[in-house]
């Protein structure tokens, strides 16, 4: 996609040279495209080249962009002329109240100067200060990075014995953080300045983290815990001449340079430089756009000043409990992450695993495998030595000594040898991935079969169990503990019947009195609507326990109560969070919002196809007071349960599955129309029910207009209308034909502002 930028900016002639699309404000006009807005302040010298630079850099992506140019008002650039200036730059008093998706400030050539005796040092803060409301995440660079960290966080800068000039390897502290997806293990980076930072003080500091330095040239990358700040002290934007350039300037001027270090082929400065920082510098600013701006920055952009909400999602907890889902742990990559992720905090001290999930190549979870080697005897081995084989590579790619043929054999020993039983077949997968899991992090592992009980029935023990996990937990500082699964008294293995891992994960919580009870799944929080059929849905910050329960039963996929109730009577947050993105605040479950700013007016959009109504009309029929029981009794008959109902003057209209009356709607007008005396009976099917989430709901008439304005403007027609009973949701139910235009028209009228 192409960038746009100002009719007749320099830079569109050299780039449309190098076949970059940039796109002018007049062809832009012609697009209905939500571009994201970038602002560069641009603190160089020479202007045009670092416009130049900065454009090429983020020109590398398929994301549709638009450049603004802010240059500060109470410093007049000596190289660039006034009328270029005038032409193309705004000053910060012309787009302070304007809000941007991303925001990057160049470096200058100032830093032997202490900060506050630079002319413009105090405009600079308050862009700086402005910036925490008004933009999504900033990308500072060298002086800029510099100025940043000590606006921010007080980090000073030290004049480093001679200027730093040349090419430098650099490596990764942590590969984990989506800023250096994709990056080799070392990679090389320009470097030109007088000044730098020390590590000690910035891994002193909290609220940020050094992820990424170079031997020679020191700290170069910083990042705070919020994603919103990045610092890179490098100049991976620099052309093939740029530093020959100032090492020419600086000769000519008699400073006797050194030559960058490097930069020339054999040190010889008669020669081209080499470039070797192109890709990576490409790269960086790419991952950047991606993962730091265009994916978690809001559609509606004004939203941007209410994310300082982020910091209270991560919870500082000192006692954690952890459970990684399948997807967390579908390869050997991934229980690495997942490892890397239990290390970042030492809060994280009990950790239950389900089993490998789907990913890539691998069409099956090792579950549904198990599953099937249980239910198809005639294909048995075959399933099984699969599952043997996925683990065999899972542990051969991670090192591991754990001997998987052998514990493989004593599986399908004990299983033949103990009728065959299919929970302790298919609870296998949690009982190695445990295994692996704790010889990744060094903790011990546990069987949860002696210490998660059941009664003979399946019933879960729970105060049995509580007191087998709290002694547990003052014997063993650290543990892994396969989830999924435990035993009834006779020893013989137990699977919860739904929920799963999801429910260990719970119970050892609610045991630990954590202080948190993360769930790492493969998505960054619960979704204010499907993405199947809204595009990119923002993730819910904060939800109550009382709205997920309220989504469960109208049709969302999120935890089931079973797996929130342990916790949620203690009070204990849950924290939804994607593995793949361990950065992103997710979404917080909690027993109230108190402590929380509401950010959005609700919660979440849900729903599902597949009802039906039944509308039964008469005169005065609501003067007859026991029809209701009548036809109660009726749909109890049929074995119809009710899921709304709607009472007119002489009509009552009552909402069912469609499958419940699929084969009997004849039988059942006619019973209906024997206990009502009605005048006429119509069943109508092909209904969706959609179900706007929020807490606020009841008490804001502004909610219930916006849900119906939305609608009417999409000439959605409203078949029915209901409050959930503790007032925390709407339900409208439309055509089947209608759902996915109406979810998405409810969606853009509590997210996407004009």
């Amino acid at each position: 996609m192409p960038i746009k930028v100002p009719n007749n900016l320099p830079a569109i002639e050299t780039l449309t040279n190098e076949n970059v699309f940039v796109m002018t404000d007049t062809r832009a006009m012609t697009q209905d495209v939500r571009p994201l807005h970038i602002l560069l302040l641009n603190l160089m010298p020479t202007k045009i080249d670092t416009e130049t630079q900065i454009t090429r850099m983020l020109s590398n992506t398929p994301l549709q962009l638009e450049l603004e140019l802010l240059q500060t008002a109470t410093h007049k650039p000596h190289v660039t002329s006034q009328e270029h200036m005038l032409a193309f730059y705004k000053t910060f008093n012309d787009i302070r109240n304007e809000y941007y998706d991303g925001m990057i400030i160049t470096g200058a050539p100032i830093e032997l100067l202490e900060f506050e005796e630079v002319d413009y040092w105090d405009e600079l803060c308050e862009i700086m200060e402005w910036s925490k409301t008004h933009v999504h995440s900033t990308f500072h660079i060298c002086w800029g990075a510099q100025a940043g960290l000590y606006y921010h966080y007080g980090i000073r800068k030290h004049k480093l014995p001679q200027k730093l000039s040349g090419v430098f390897k650099h490596t990764l502290k942590t590969k984990r953080s989506m800023l250096f997806r994709g990056f080799d293990d070392e990679f090389y980076v320009p470097q030109s300045r007088n000044t730098t930072v020390n590590a000690e003080d910035i891994e002193n500091t909290p609220g940020i983290s050094i992820l990424s330095t170079s031997e020679a040239a020191g700290v170069f990358c910083v990042e705070s815990d919020n994603d919103r700040q990045i610092f890179v002290t490098g100049h991976t934007e620099y052309d093939w001449n740029t530093l020959l350039k100032e090492y020419v300037r600086d000769k000519d001027a008699g400073l006797n340079p050194e030559k960058p270090a490097n930069y020339f082929p054999g040190d010889d400065d008669t020669k081209t430089p080499i470039v070797r920082w192109r890709s990576s510098g490409s790269l960086l600013f790419s991952n950047w756009l991606n993962y730091f701006v265009y994916q978690s920055t809001p559609y509606d952009i004004k939203l941007i000043h209410n994310e300082d909400l982020a910091p209270v999602l991560r919870n500082r907890s000192e006692l954690t409990v952890a459970k990684f889902g399948g997807s967390s742990l579908a390869t050997a990559e991934r229980i690495r992450n997942a490892a890397e992720i239990v290390r970042q905090n030492k809060a994280r001290k009990y950790v239950v695993v389900s089993a490998p999930g789907v990913h890539g190549g691998e069409k099956v979870k090792v579950t549904d495998l198990l599953i099937s080697a249980h239910e198809g005897q005639s294909g048995f081995a075959d399933k099984v030595e699969l599952a043997r084989t996925r683990f065999k590579t899972l542990a051969l790619e991670l090192d591991s000594q754990i001997n998987i043929d052998e514990i493989f054999d004593n599986i399908i020993e004990t299983y033949e040898s103990n009728g065959r039983r299919r929970d302790y077949l298919i609870s296998r997968g949690e009982f190695l991935s445990a295994q692996l899991m704790a010889e990744q992090l060094g903790y011990e592992f546990v069987d949860a079969a002696d210490v998660i009980l059941f009664d003979e029935s399946g019933e879960l023990l729970t105060d049995e169990t509580r007191q087998n996990l709290q002694a547990l937990i003052k014997s063993h500082d650290r543990i892994v503990l396969p989830g999924f699964y435990g035993s009834d008294k006779t020893g013989k293995i137990v699977t919860f019947s739904r929920g799963g891992s999801d429910i260990t994960g719970s119970i050892v919580a609610a045991a630990a009195k954590a202080d948190l009870y993360e769930n790492w799944t493969d998505v960054p929080g619960l979704l204010m609507a499907d993405p199947r059929i809204v595009k990119h849905p923002l993730s819910v910050p904060v939800i109550v326990y009382k709205e997920l329960r309220e989504l469960a039963l109208r049709g969302a996929e999120v935890l089931h109560e079973d797996a929130v109730r342990p916790v949620s009577q203690c009070g204990i947050p849950i924290s939804i969070k994607s593995s793949l993105e361990p950065d992103k605040p997710g979404t917080l479950i909690v027993k109230n919002v108190d402590s929380y700013e509401n950010v959005l007016e609700i919660s979440s959009i849900t729903g599902k196809k597949g009802y039906t109504s039944i509308l039964i009309e008469r005169e005065k029929l609501n003067d007859d007071p026991r029809y209701r029981e009548r036809i109660q009794h009726i749909l109890e008959e049929f074995s119809i349960a009710v899921e709304g109902e709607q009472l007119g003057l002489d009509s009552f209209s009552i909402i069912v599955e469609s499958e419940s009356t699929a084969n009997c709607e004849d039988e059942l007008t006619e019973k209906l129309h024997e206990a009502t005396d009605a005048d006429e009976i119509t069943i109508s099917t092909g209904i969706a029910a959609i179900a706007v989430v929020g807490r606020n709901i009841s008490g804001e008439v502004s909610v219930a207009m916006k849900i119906f304005e939305a609608l009417s403007n999409a000439h959605v027609n409203v078949r029915f209308i209901d409050h959930a009973p503790e007032r925390i949701s709407v339900q409208v139910g439309v055509s089947e034909s209608d759902y996915q235009r109406a979810i998405r028209a409810i969606y853009n009228a509590f997210v996407v502002k004009s």
